[in-house]
């Protein structure tokens, strides 16, 4: 699962999930999450061939309904990410922080300049958390409930590199994710939560779905 020595989710350090472990996990708290590996040959110029491998992940409710769904447009300044990546963990004035996974699914979009800093960024994040796997491997971050600022600022990278990541709660009420296609997503499993949501994301312009 990591490279620390540990049987348990439930530790209060960053721990990193493999995919597979990742939708497990996603499971666990109430979501449906499933992930496929593939290999597809692509023919070459000198006729060897190359093998790709694909993984293809899909992450939502069950019987999710479409109107609990909340999208949001990237922020225009850039000191406003902070900010919005730490309204949407889970945590608040009224109650601390919760564990959640941190899932990274989609990187390297951008261009080479952009990628290279947002991978030495995110290396440099893991490696110091004393994790040695490479990204492609473990790329799911798994926060215990003394950790707020780490999730926050892995969120922050992700967000401001156009990563693909799902912020998943342990508590399983809502989940949100980032995309590379500039904008963000909040979707709640109850009115609740989205009302909650709606109301304290009202200031990034969060808008129901038409």
């Amino acid at each position: 699962m990591t490279s620390r020595d540990s049987n348990s989710y439930d530790d209060d350090f960053m721990k990193t999930l493999t995919w597979e472990q990742a939708a497990e996990w996603a499971n666990s708290v109430g979501l449906g999450a499933t992930v496929e590996r593939s290999v597809q040959e692509y023919p070459t110029e000198d006729g060897k061939g190359e093998k790709i491998s694909t993984i293809n992940k899909s992450i939502y409710f069950p019987n999710e309904n479409p109107a609990l769904r909340l999208t949001l447009p990237l922020p225009q300044l850039p000191y406003q990410v902070v900010y919005l990546a730490n309204a949407l963990l889970p945590y608040s004035e009224s109650y601390e922080f919760q564990p959640c996974l941190l899932w990274m699914t989609d990187w390297g979009i951008m261009g080479e300049v952009s990628e290279r800093v947002a991978k030495s960024l995110v290396e440099s994040f893991r490696s110091a958390r004393g994790e040695r796997n490479l990204l492609i491997e473990t790329p799911a971050h798994l926060f215990g409930e003394t950790e707020a600022t780490d999730a926050q600022t892995l969120l922050t990278i992700a967000i401001v590199f156009g990563w693909d990541c799902y912020i998943i709660p342990k508590h399983g009420k809502y989940y949100a994710l980032t995309s590379h296609d500039e904008f963000l997503e909040v979707i709640s499993g109850a009115d609740a939560t989205h009302e909650r949501f709606k109301a304290e994301l009202e200031p990034w312009h969060a808008a129901e779905r038409a």
